[in-house]
């Protein structure tokens, strides 16, 4: 009876797991000194679609503007601050995720357009803020590797014991 207990009950947690998944908010900005513009997406790489954001003086409790993102997770709102000021840009989320970042300061080239230059730096930013944030297979075989070994050692010094016992 306890070993078919034991069995539907593995076999439960098997099929409910994958229905179970976390995830969690992630947002990139950058501030050219006219604008602040940026992304904001889930951990499994979906857009934030329509979530509250904040632009706030880095340190400073009070939002210097507040909107939200558009139906790809984008965000641009017009703003000027002094030219040395570091922005924190807060986005909120559905079930009370949260994340902040502070924005990072670009600088546009002369010899380039700044709105073309502006839209594919923030892509290429969005790119690799999406990359880093990837759960990739290695971190997940990484992580049953740790599992594993932590296990392998409690069942060597269960054996140690069981030895020293006789």
């Amino acid at each position: 009876m306890k070993k078919t207990l034991r069995i539907l009950t593995a076999l439960f947690s098997l099929l409910v797991a994958p229905h179970a998944l976390a995830h969690a908010l992630y947002v990139f900005a950058q501030y050219d000194g006219q604008t602040v513009t940026g992304k904001s997406y889930y951990s499994d790489m979906t857009p934030a679609a329509e979530t509250y954001v904040e632009v706030l003086r880095h340190g400073e409790n009070q939002p210097l503007m507040t909107g939200k993102t558009d139906n790809r997770g984008y965000f641009h709102f017009p703003l000027v601050v002094e030219p040395k000021v570091a922005l924190k840009v807060v986005v909120e989320g559905e079930e009370g995720h949260r994340a902040a970042v502070v924005a990072d300061r670009i600088t546009a080239t002369p010899n380039t357009p700044t709105q073309a230059s502006d839209e594919s730096l923030l892509l290429l930013r969005g790119d690799i803020a999406q990359l880093r944030d990837k759960i990739y297979l290695h971190d997940i075989l990484g992580g049953m590797g740790y599992i594993v070994g932590i296990a392998g050692i409690a069942a060597w010094l269960s054996a140690r014991k069981l030895r020293k016992g006789r």
